[in-house]
């Protein structure tokens, strides 16, 4: 048989990420209530095959399992005279597949975070600015963002942003934020520029900050778990 005909990829790596891919497709539809048996058996059978590295079948049964998915969502959908229409179990596994629930909580938090900058620029704790909390929700708002869009840039769907953990970030970055404000006006870390210019440098080190959220979170988990 023609390989090139049929589309099966020849390489190892390439049937392992549409495995990959199949899994997550599958667990976004599970959690969106939708009826996945008999997909998930034919993916259970591709994963055999491809212990097994026999690649054609285990190419062909994914083959199957995406096309018993395909009909699972389709089956899902409302038929109203003939037109099938989304209905809230389809909406749910695409907002889950493609981090849209992400999206729109990030692209919130930047209009909030803009509002609360432009409203409370001016009002300070402890002789803190409450911009500096604020651009690094803004950072980490871009962080969300970003990272969705990485994911679907390289994997076609969300990888990272999928469970609601993402929620916390601009909280915990407004922390960050107001603690990168008071390393900076310290004088620990010196710019040497007029005050106009160092206002803007920290605004950018704020948001930084906040765009790093994930990498700080990451780093002081490891300090706490080495302590």
């Amino acid at each position: 048989m023609n390989s090139q005909v049929c589309s099966i990829p020849e390489s190892v790596s390439e049937v392992e990420a549409n495995l990959k891919r199949l899994d997550r497709m599958l667990q976004a539809a599970h959690r969106s209530s939708i009826d996945i048996k008999e997909s998930y058996d034919f993916y259970v059978l591709a994963l055999k095959e491809f212990n097994k590295e026999n690649i054609t079948d285990a190419y062909l049964y994914y083959d199957r399992a995406k096309y018993e998915l395909t009909s699972a969502i389709n089956g899902a959908k409302f038929q109203i005279k003939g037109s099938r229409f989304h209905s809230l179990r389809t909406l749910s596994y695409f907002f889950k597949l493609y981090g849209l629930y992400a999206v729109i909580f990030g692209t919130l938090s930047i209009f909030l975070f803009g509002y609360l900058i432009y409203r409370y620029a001016q009002t300070s704790i402890l002789d803190v600015p409450l911009w500096s909390a604020f651009f690094a929700g803004l950072g980490s708002s871009a962080q969300i963002l970003t990272g969705v869009a990485d994911d679907l840039r390289r994997d076609g769907m969300v990888t990272r942003y999928k469970r609601l953990w993402y929620m916390a970030i601009p909280l915990l970055s407004l922390i960050f934020g107001y603690m990168a404000y008071l390393l900076f006006s310290s004088g620990l870390i010196a710019f040497n520029a007029n005050s106009q210019s160092r206002t803007f440098s920290t605004m950018f080190v704020c948001f930084l900050t906040g765009f790093l959220t994930n990498w700080l979170i990451n780093r002081l988990s490891r300090m706490s778990r080495d302590l």
